[in-house]
């Protein structure tokens, strides 16, 4: 695969002379020597006159330190020769950012016999109703809800995915400690009072956790699919979702072999290890047809004004959202090889077989993700559509996943999962002759096109946006064009795999 990835910005540390003709350079020095002997003259006729003693200025070296790169630059290239600034000095002196100790968090007790630890989600429960699942004593439950009184509100309002890591111990049953954890930045613990052991009471509080910010400035190109190219240029999985969140909506937008992508943002650590990527603008360039640009959005707080604030997302150069419903793409960004079609002739049988879900081209191995919420009916080996997972949703919905390589880790029939849980992966098992996913829904007994799903619409920014929006765009576009775009190259386009079954269940 041809990757070109790009480091993200550097902090500047030297500053280069431009070149000059020999007979100029020796002008240019001599000017400069003669400025330098006369501004030597001055000082010495000064101090020996009888005006009073002025203050000597402070030597550029003594605030190089704490001098920004952008004011180093600004002094370094000055056209008075008497302000130099020796930049990769003040490089080498700028204070390090001092890392305070790790905080403490239930993780370190994992090796202790006589500790039990175990982590969830909340699902639609909230704190008790979940740890009564755990069988968690009562009198346990409402300590550690005491705890948290005044601190965080957790016998209801958490979110499905909000995530918790308990604690006890083995012997006597009591919790040791408690974490809720909404974010990768937002954790709160309860443990024992540390000042009070007699009394066993837990004490809650939100962890201050020492979060880095590393810049994010990446192109790349597309020669199999996004999945591959994300993972080649070494960056987080979670970009792949982020990229998919970005173009949602817009219909036109498929990320196809030979296409180039530019990507703005930044990456997260907490205590040191990996958080999350945050996106500001991607670029998509394919190989045919206009660019597109979108940019992140999201209005300021403590902005003036008590109107509405638009829905915080990726909006393009018109300042537009659009979007869709609650179903997605079981392959983010991939492309449609084959739709639906009723009246299909079938590649492989050569009869009129209707095509009752639509191809997703891929590689082996990529990652397939729930379309929505709901419920795992089965997860096995389907006859013609190979390894298949079939979900349940609201409203009748169904959803099959065809052609899998393998299932994810533990998936079981009755199993709960949400929209973008990881489910499986593309492969061609059944009958197919070549990798790729068949993705179908039906609605009771019918099938129906799983592109209709979809159900449009376009948010636009309200006026008072507008110019915030504007100056925001005009920054990130000038860091895109920063970042040097791969050269285009004529990647040959995978041919469309011939193919497929006629329906869920059978010939």
């Amino acid at each position: 695969m041809r990757l070109a990835l790009e480091d993200a910005p550097r902090p500047l540390t030297s500053v280069v002379e431009p070149e000059m003709p020999d007979l100029g350079r020796r002008v240019a020095l001599g000017g400069m020597a003669a400025l330098v002997l006369l501004g030597i003259g001055l000082i010495v006729g000064s101090s020996s006159s009888s005006a009073p003693p002025v203050a000597a200025a402070t030597p550029p070296s003594a605030s190089a330190s704490s001098a920004s790169p952008s004011a180093i630059a600004s002094a370094a290239l000055s056209p008075n020769p008497l302000a130099e600034v020796d930049a990769s000095a003040a490089a080498v002196s700028a204070p390090q950012v001092q890392r305070p100790p790790p905080v403490w968090r239930i993780a370190s007790l994992a090796g202790e016999a006589s500790t039990e630890i175990v982590e969830g989600t909340f699902g639609k429960n909230g704190l008790p109703a979940a740890l009564a699942k755990l069988n968690v004593p009562k009198t346990e439950i409402k300590r550690l809800t005491q705890a948290f009184e005044g601190v965080k509100r957790v016998e209801h309002g958490l979110g499905p995915k909000d995530a918790f890591v308990l604690a006890r111990d083995k012997a006597k049953g009591t919790i040791v400690a408690f974490e809720l954890v909404t974010s990768p930045l937002d954790v709160w613990q309860a443990r024992a009072d540390e000042g009070d052991d007699k009394t066993g009471r837990l004490v809650a509080k939100k962890l201050v956790l020492f979060v880095e910010q590393r810049p994010l400035a990446a192109a790349l190109t597309v020669t199999t699919d996004l999945a591959k190219a994300v993972a080649a240029a070494n960056l987080h999985e979670d970009v792949l979702h982020l990229v998919d969140d970005a173009f949602e909506g817009h219909e036109d937008v498929q990320v196809r072999p030979g296409a180039r992508l530019r990507l703005l943002g930044h990456e997260e650590t907490v205590e040191g290890v990996f958080a999350r990527t945050r996106l500001d603008a991607v670029e998509l360039v394919p190989r045919s047809g206009k660019p597109l640009r979108v940019y992140w959005y999201e209005r300021d707080p403590d902005a003036p004004g008590k109107r509405r604030a638009p829905a915080a997302g990726f909006y393009d150069a018109k300042a537009q959202q659009p979007f869709r419903g609650a179903f997605r793409s079981p392959l983010p960004m991939a492309r449609v090889t084959s739709r639906f079609n009723p009246r299909r002739m079938h590649p492989v049988l050569k009869v009129v077989m209707p095509h009752n879900g639509i191809d997703y081209g891929a590689g082996v191995g990529t990652p397939v993700y729930a379309s929505a919420a709901g419920t795992v009916i089965s997860a096995g080996n389907n006859g013609p559509c190979g390894n298949m997972v079939e979900i349940e949703h609201a409203g009748g919905l169904h959803t099959a996943y065809c052609h899998l390589s393998r299932f994810a880790q533990g998936l079981h029939s009755g199993q709960t999962v949400e929209g973008r849980q990881l489910i499986g992966y593309v492969g061609q098992t059944g009958r197919a002759t070549g990798p790729h996913l068949h993705f179908a829904v039906k609605r009771g007994t019918m099938f129906v096109d799983p592109l209709s799903l979809k159900m449009d619409g376009v948010r636009v920014l309200p006026p008072v946006d507008r110019d915030v929006f504007a100056k925001i765009r005009a920054d990130l576009d000038a860091k895109l064009d920063g970042i040097p775009l791969p050269a285009a190259t004529d990647v040959p386009q995978e041919p469309a795999p011939k193919d497929e079954e006629q329906d869920l269940h059978g010939e």
